[in-house]
């Protein structure tokens, strides 16, 4: 059964609306991204609205049927499924990524399958495919800022890559669609459960690239090992700036595969770092193509466009805003133009991707005395992730003209031949220039490359301490926790409202 929210982000402690599939009868169950490698059962639901689906209350739980039209929808257009509008059935519930989960019972409430069984009994699950078809994620914005850190959510890239409906922004060869330049928000796949071209990650292959369980949610448990806090956001979120204002945190953070922005995403960001904010970018391919989020109500986008192969052919066509001058290395420091990209063959015969595999390249260390290398015990000219193909499946790369003051190079990689592009990843510090000329007081970290969450929640892969060394030296310094101990204190509020929430779940209607 397939699902997908209206809005891929709500406030917490709010209702948000969920589309469902016609003429089904299902349950739902809420789930949270904590501290497992697999979804935890959170709560059920208080349903607060409905539209083409009704619900009924059996042994505790809602059963819900929908009606409606179930013939099959584009990818280009508003699938405009019924929907429920619901609130998690918990006493207190903070930010954080969340997954609903509807699965098919019978008359009497029974789960027709055993992801229903779990869900029913509050067993974990793992958001891969098959049972991510039946789950949509949703993001829950802080009411308040409480964390110095913003994490956002790569909504956009989700949806540029799901094939969901018959087409994405890529010729998807194992489905057989044609690449368009337009996209519907309004369907299942944004983040799970999508219909992907993409071929299997060799060094992952329990989740498919482009999902939220192959970076995010790596990502989000080590932050949480750390015990460190953050406000979690989507892409829409920071295009629209009345539901994100960065100049309330010191740090904003970029995961995985964070590829396509809007000019307005790209603007926010820049005034956040010329107001001395910091960007930490743990993310390849980061921000090089441009989008347009269209919708007929101010802040509620039904679809995305894709304006261009990049920002330079963009600025070619049209004026852009002043804050976004150039390709993204004018934001981020990096560019994929000068990095390169790996994905395999495809096999017309055996109509799957073959020769996957990348060779053993990693990163060189250039400075070991800067404070990001501190407590890695790393030496000039020692290379690290090499084994683990840390320079990932895409890689960003340093323009050959930037001058010596605006890109503090840290580390870097033996030239990508063979790759698209074919040029050299970096890791290093950006400070963007200023209009009077001085450099900025706000900083973007940028490690260029897509894999970086993969070894960082791989405590088996070789260069595991390294990474997860700079990740934190990183946080740490841009959160201003080597001074405060906001993000502990944080963290322990998060971590009552999470067992509120485990107690509700004993008491909950759904």
């Amino acid at each position: 059964m397939q699902i997908y929210p209206i809005h891929p982000s709500f406030t917490a402690g709010a209702s948000f609306e969920l589309a469902v599939q016609p003429n089904r009868r299902f349950s739902i169950a809420i789930y949270q991204q904590q501290d497992e490698d697999a979804l935890t059962s959170l709560c059920g639901v208080v349903v607060t609205g409905k539209n083409g689906v009704s619900a009924n209350l059996l042994d505790g739980k809602y059963v819900f049927e929908s009606t409606g039209n179930s013939a099959p929808m584009r990818f280009d257009e508003d699938w405009n499924w019924p929907t429920i509008t619901l609130r998690p059935n918990a006493s207190s519930l903070h930010s954080g990524a969340y997954v609903a989960i509807a699965y098919e019972v019978d008359a009497t409430g029974k789960p027709a399958d055993e992801l229903g069984r779990l869900c029913a009994a509050h067993r974990s699950v793992f958001a891969a495919q098959p049972q991510s078809d039946s789950m949509a994620l949703v993001i829950a914005r802080p009411r308040t800022p409480q964390a110095a850190l913003a994490y956002i959510i790569p909504t956009a890239t989700y949806h540029a890559y799901n094939s969901t409906g018959g087409g994405s922004f890529y010729d998807d060869r194992i489905h057989r669609y044609r690449a368009a330049n337009r996209v519907s928000l309004r369907r299942p796949g944004g983040g799970l459960g999508a219909r992907l071209g993409e071929p299997v990650d060799p060094y992952d292959t329990r989740s498919m690239r482009q999902q939220f369980a192959h970076w995010d949610a790596k990502f989000i448990r080590w932050l949480r090992k750390e015990r460190i806090a953050c406000d979690f956001y989507t892409d829409l979120d920071l295009h629209n700036a009345t539901t994100l204002d960065l100049t309330h945190y010191r740090c904003m953070l970029s995961v995985g595969h964070h590829e396509y922005w809007s000019e307005e995403m790209r603007a926010h960001v820049a005034y956040f770092v010329t107001q001395g904010g910091n960007v930490a970018v743990f993310s390849g391919n980061t921000c090089y193509r441009p989008i347009r989020f269209i919708g007929s109500e101010p802040g509620q986008p039904t679809e995305m466009r894709k304006l261009a192969e990049n920002w330079d052919v963009l600025k070619e066509q049209i004026d852009l805003d002043p804050r976004v001058s150039g390709n993204e290395s004018n934001l981020i420091g990096l560019t994929y133009k000068h990095g390169g990209g790996h994905w395999g063959t495809w096999s017309r015969w055996r109509r799957r991707w073959v020769r996957c595999e990348r060779e053993a390249i990693g990163f060189t260390v250039k400075q070991p005395e800067h404070w990001v290398f501190a407590g890695t015990q790393l030496q000039k000219d020692e290379t690290f992730g090499a084994e683990d193909r840390l320079v990932g499946y895409e890689a960003d790369g340093l323009p050959p003209d930037w001058p010596d003051d605006a890109f503090e190079t840290l580390a870097v990689t033996d030239q990508l031949t063979g790759w698209e592009m074919g040029g050299a990843g970096a890791i290093g510090i950006f400070r963007p220039l200023l209009r009077d000329g001085r450099r900025s007081a706000g900083e973007v970290f940028n490690v260029g490359t897509t894999d970086w969450a993969r070894a960082l929640g791989d405590s088996s892969a070789k260069s595991h301490g390294v990474v997860e060394q700079i990740t934190r030296n990183v946080l740490r310094k841009y959160t201003g926790t080597e001074e405060t101990s906001v993000f502990q204190q944080t963290y322990a509020r998060h971590q009552t409202a999470d067992a509120a929430g485990e107690v509700a779940l004993h008491t909950d209607a759904g």
